[in-house]
C-alpha cells in the first residue's frame, strides 16, 4: 500500500516553550506558529525520522511518504494493519492511494526505474534492466561520447549519469571532470536570455572517459546489497583551525584514539574548507578501521555535504575526498556525516593548542550542551 501523510508537517505540534523561535514580526505585531514550519532545516530531518519509526519493520518511508510491502498478500495486508495502528496511536494522518490498493510483492519489482530483489537473504537493487540498456545505447549516449552533442542530449544522458551513480553507490568523486562541464553547461544555459538547447556543444576528452567508465558500470547493472549497515559503535570528530587539525575517535562515551598535526606547505594557505577536508581525510584514514556505518561529526556544513554526495565542486577537495571514500571502500566503511555547531564540536579544543593524551589512555568526554542530533 502507498499513501502519504496529510499536511504532514502542520501534524507536528510546537510547544508553547519554544513556539517564540518560530514566530515572525510584522508591524509591531508577533505571529507565532504552533506547528512546524516547513522552512526549517531541520524539519524534514524530524519528519523524516517520525516516519521511520512509523513504518519500522513494514516497508519504507521517504519523508511524508510511505510504502507498506509484504512477501505475500496476507502478510501485505497484516503489515498495513499495524501501519494504521501505529499511525492511530500516534494521531498521524494519512491517505491512501486508491484507498485500500495492495499488490502482492513478487521475489522482484520494479519502482521508478529501480528493480528490487526481496526474496534474496539480504535485500538487494539494480537499475531497471530495460532503462539501464535505453540509456547505454542511447543515441544522447553516441552523441556525447563522439564529443559533439545538443545541450539537450547532454543534459538527458547527465541526468542519467546522476541518477545510475544514486542507485549504484558509485561515489562521484571519480567523475569530477564530468561533473565541472555539467556545471558549466548548466551555468550558460541558465544564464542565457534564451536558453538554447539545440546548441552543438564540444564536449571534453576527460568528461567522455569518465562518462565512458559509468557507462561500463552501468551496462554490467550490478547488484546492491539493501539495508542499512551494521553501526560500528563509534564517532569520529574532525576539526580544523587556521594552522592545524585534530581527529578523535569515540567509543563508549570516551576517546580512545587521535590524532593531530600542523598544516605545512601549500596546505597552511589553503581555504579552510579545504583544511576540514583534509582534517576528515586523516581521521578517516588513521582511526577508522571497523566495517559498518561510520558515524563522522564535523562542523563545516560544506564538508558535509561533500561527503554525503560523495562529491566537492571543489576539484583539489575532490581529490582529497576521493582518497577517504577509497580507503573507506576497501575497509568496508560507509560514512555517516553529522553537522554539529562549531560549539558542540569535540576536536576543537586540539586544533588551538591543547595536545592529545597518550593513547590508548582513556580520555573522558567534556560535558556539552545539548546539540541537534541529541534530540533523536
Amino acid at each position: 500500500m502507498q499513501c502519504d501523510g496529510v499536511s504532514y508537517f502542520y501534524q507536528f505540534p510546537v510547544d508553547a516553550s519554544i513556539s517564540r523561535y518560530f514566530g515572525i514580526g510584522m508591524k509591531g505585531c508577533d505571529m507565532l506558529l504552533n506547528v512546524l514550519c516547513m522552512g526549517w532545516s531541520w524539519a524534514p530531518c524530524i519528519a523524516q525520522r517520525a516516519s521511520n519509526v512509523l513504518v519500522r519493520d513494514l516497508g519504507l518511508a521517504w519523508v511524508d511518504n510511505f510504502l507498506v510491502l509484504g512477501g505475500t498478500l496476507d502478510e501485505a495486508e497484516r503489515n498495513v494493519a499495524v501501519f494504521r495502528k501505529r499511525a492511530q496511536a500516534a494521531r498521524v494522518e494519512v491517505r491512501a492511494e486508491g484507498d485500500d490498493a495492495l499488490w502482492q510483492v513478487r521475489s522482484r519489482f520494479v519502482c521508478v526505474g529501480v528493480e528490487f530483489d526481496l526474496a534474496a537473504e539480504t535485500q538487494r537493487h539494480r537499475l531497471d534492466p530495460a532503462w539501464a540498456e535505453r540509456w547505454v545505447d542511447g543515441s544522447g549516449m553516441t552523441a556525447v561520447l563522439s564529443g559533439r552533442a545538443t545541450a539537450r542530449q547532454f543534459a538527458e544522458v547527465f541526468g542519467g549519469a546522476v541518477w545510475a551513480t544514486d542507485i549504484l553507490a558509485v561515489p562521484r568523486c571519480h567523475f569530477a571532470a564530468l561533473l565541472s562541464f555539467a556545471g558549466r553547461l548548466g551555468g550558460r544555459m541558465v544564464g542565457a536570455a534564451a536558453p538554447v538547447w539545440d546548441e552543438v556543444v564540444d564536449v571534453p576528452p576527460s568528461a567522455r572517459r569518465e562518462l565512458g567508465a559509468l557507462r561500463k558500470i552501468v551496462r554490467e547493472n550490478p547488484w546492491v546489497v539493501g539495508g542499512v549497515p551494521e553501526d560500528t559503535g563509534s564517532v569520529l570528530w574532525t576539526d580544523a583551525s587556521s594552522r592545524a587539525w585534530a581527529a578523535l575517535l569515540e567509543a563508549e562515551g570516551r576517546f580512545v584514539d587521535g590524532r593531530q598535526g600542523v598544516f605545512a606547505g601549500p596546505d597552511a594557505d589553503a581555504h579552510i574548507n579545504l583544511k576540514e577536508m583534509l582534517a576528515f581525510a586523516e581521521g578517516v584514514v588513521r582511526l577508522c578501521w571497523a566495517p559498518g556505518a561510520q558515524r563522522c561529526r564535523i562542523d563545516n556544513a560544506a564538508v558535509v555535504g561533500a561527503v554525503a554526495k560523495g562529491s566537492s565542486s571543489s576539484y583539489a577537495a575532490n581529490r582529497v575526498l576521493s582518497r577517504s571514500l577509497r580507503v573507506a571502500g576497501r575497509r568496508g566503511i560507509v560514512l555517516r556525516p553529522d553537522w554539529v555547531p562549531s560549539g558542540g564540536q569535540l576536536a576543537d579544543p586540539y586544533t588551538r593548542g591543547t595536545s592529545l593524551p597518550r593513547f590508548p589512555a582513556q580520555l573522558p568526554l567534556p560535558r556539552l550542551r545539548a546539540t541537534p542530533f541529541d534530540l533523536f
